[in-house]
């Protein structure tokens, strides 16, 4: 499976992850991804994330989400 790809199938994960996590569906997790940069950042950080499990990453999404002043 190509990079690209497997950033794709990450982004999906931590959507589906975020939905759980914060009780919203996911077309709201979706708007705050793509208001917030979400799904760029994950990509500029793939080479990091990649080796992370989706947890981790998560983690580290809300703490970039929190330092953008949003509330979640």
């Amino acid at each position: 499976m190509n990079e690209e790809l497997q950033i794709l199938y990450m982004q999906a994960r931590l959507v589906r992850l975020a939905s759980e996590k914060w009780n919203k569906p996911f077309y709201e997790v979706n708007d705050i991804f793509k208001e917030k940069n979400v799904y760029h950042y994950i990509a500029e950080l793939w080479g990091l994330f990649h080796v992370e499990g989706d947890e981790a990453v998560f983690d580290d999404i809300e703490e970039y989400l929190r330092a953008k002043g949003t509330k979640i």
